[in-house]
C-alpha cells in the first residue's frame, strides 16, 4: 500500500470514522508521505477526536490496524502537543 492508496482509503472511510470514533480531523504523516516507507514501516496517523476516551482511542487504533494490516502510530492532536513535534511533522503531513 502506498501514500495515495492510504489517503483514498481514509477518505472513503471518513464518514464512518466520524460517526463511530468521533474523528474530526485525520492526517497522514511520516515515511509514507515522504515516499520513504519500507516493508517494516508503520503508518503514522494524527487524529483530532471529539470523544476523548481510552476505549475510543484503542478502538480506532484497532480498526485502523485491521484495515491496513500494518502497525499504526496513532497520535492525537491536542493543545498540549509539543510545538517541536508539530514543526517536525508540518513538513510532511497530508490532511484528509
Amino acid at each position: 500500500m502506498n501514500k495515495l492508496e492510504i489517503i483514498e482509503s481514509i477518505k472513503n472511510d471518513k464518514p464512518y470514522l466520524q460517526e463511530h470514533f468521533g474523528v474530526e480531523e485525520i492526517a497522514l504523516f511520516g515515511s509514507y508521505v515522504r515516499g520513504e516507507e519500507t516493508e517494516e514501516s508503520d503508518i503514522d496517523i494524527m487524529v483530532k477526536i471529539s470523544m476523548k476516551t481510552l476505549k475510543n482511542y484503542f478502538s480506532l487504533l484497532d480498526y485502523l490496524e485491521s484495515k491496513f494490516k500494518k502497525k499504526i502510530d496513532l497520535v492525537t492532536k491536542h493543545k498540549n502537543l509539543s510545538d517541536r513535534f508539530i514543526r517536525i511533522i508540518s513538513k510532511d503531513i497530508v490532511y484528509v
